[in-house]
């Protein structure tokens, strides 16, 4: 059988030669990390800051914000609204509820599409748990809160009657959001096709100001 035969000598030759090519690479690429590194970390802190900033400088101008949104309840949904104050990273601090939703439990639900029932403006603290299916949050400059809170009173003092057909919860946030001058789709869809369609029609009046993740809200029922 046939063997290649180094010559004498070969071997340390090839490994001072392997040696040669590789060590000076090596060392280009630490150059070159050790360069790229801090630079890439100053460019994302100074990233981070400047973000920061303009998320301070929105919660100054727009500190408030109100939230449509629909909770998984029953085959239909329930819509309702949080609204309150924005910490300074722009995420919801406090909140506040409202909808309207009849009294008297099952029999009520059943009888409320048919006859219109007594009704309540207060969300039941079982609402408040239930998982959020969507939600539209837009937020909002004091005066314009100020504007929100008038609406929300203004309706609760008219003492609506629920109906299925007549006044649901979706007649509720649709007569929020037309006081806050938006738009609102049928209020006989569904609420879970509801919410999300309130925001297709409404985004583009969307303020400057993103939504962020969501924080945990501290409940200040009204």
């Amino acid at each position: 059988m046939w063997k290649a035969v180094l010559p004498i000598g070969g071997a340390g030759i090839m490994a001072a030669n392997v040696e040669q090519a590789f060590f000076p690479k090596a060392f280009l690429v630490v150059a070159v990390l050790t360069a790229y590194l801090p630079a890439a970390a100053a460019q994302e802190a100074a990233s981070i800051s400047a973000t920061a900033q303009t998320q301070a400088s929105q919660a100054k101008e727009y500190p408030y914000y109100v939230e449509f949104r629909v909770a998984v309840d029953g085959v239909y949904g329930h819509s309702y609204i949080a609204y309150g104050r924005l910490d300074l990273l722009g995420r919801p601090m406090t909140a506040s509820y409202a909808d309207i939703h009849p009294t008297g439990d099952l029999p009520s639900m059943v009888l409320g599409h048919f006859l219109p029932m007594e009704a309540a403006t207060n969300p039941e603290q079982a609402t408040l748990h239930y998982e959020i299916a969507s939600r539209y949050r837009r937020p909002l400059t004091a005066t314009e809160y100020g504007k929100l809170q008038s609406v929300i009173t203004r309706i609760r003092a008219a003492h609506h009657s629920w109906s299925v057909l007549a006044y649901n919860c979706n007649d509720f946030v649709a007569e929020v959001a037309h006081g806050m001058g938006m738009q609102s789709p049928m209020t006989l869809l569904l609420p879970y096709d509801f919410i999300p369609t309130l925001q297709v029609i409404n985004e583009h009046t969307l303020h400057p100001a993103a939504a962020p993740k969501f924080a945990r809200i501290t409940e200040n029922r009204r």
